[in-house]
């Protein structure tokens, strides 16, 4: 489930919720049109992301996810939300994000490739590997993980990237690995 309120009265809520589908719906298309024919074939060695658009809400917006990532039903909100990226990103095979994390829940669309997704906080270090056309929530919010391409292909994903400061990156890096997966 995903939630988009304004907080503005006397609009129905069923305006606000189409409102919110044609949001989402533009910022997809948008930044469909916008990649290039085929970036996950590019040659440098290491994932890189192009911010292809970046901006403010208009009116102040709560954004709410109802996800079950892992067999958890966990719900993410943002009251209030700051600003709202969309970047392209790349990973070469071999190549991975690094340990970071995220201000707010991100929107993830795998547009090309396979990516396999790590959780610091998961005792097992179980993969959770995202096909073409898969997409996903991550939550954001302090929870840390690593992204690898560790199939022969590029990955492209196209990420919408919630709650972001003014000012800030779509990304909080970590200098170390924050828990259970070592190796890598």
């Amino acid at each position: 489930m995903f939630t988009l309120t304004r907080q503005f009265t006397g609009q129905p809520r069923s305006r606000l919720i189409a409102a919110a589908v044609g949001l989402i719906a533009s910022i997809a298309l948008g930044s469909w049109a916008l990649a290039t024919a085929n970036p996950a074939d590019a040659a440098h060695g290491l994932p890189h992301g192009t911010i292809l658009a970046r901006g403010a809400f208009v009116d102040a917006t709560d954004v709410q996810f109802r996800t079950g990532m892992k067999g958890k039903d966990r719900v993410i909100s943002v009251k209030n939300s700051d600003e709202v990226i969309v970047q392209n990103v790349t990973i070469d095979p071999g190549a991975n994000t690094g340990w970071h994390g995220h201000h707010g829940p991100v929107v993830v669309v795998v547009a090309a490739g396979e990516l396999t997704f790590y959780e610091a906080d998961d005792p097992s270090c179980t993969p959770r590997v995202y096909e073409v056309g898969d997409t996903f929530v991550d939550p954001g919010q302090g929870t840390f993980h690593i992204a690898r391409n560790e199939g022969s292909a590029g990955v492209q994903l196209l990420a919408t990237y919630f709650d972001v400061p003014a000012g800030a990156g779509p990304a909080i890096p970590l200098t170390t690995n924050p828990g259970n997966c070592t190796g890598f």
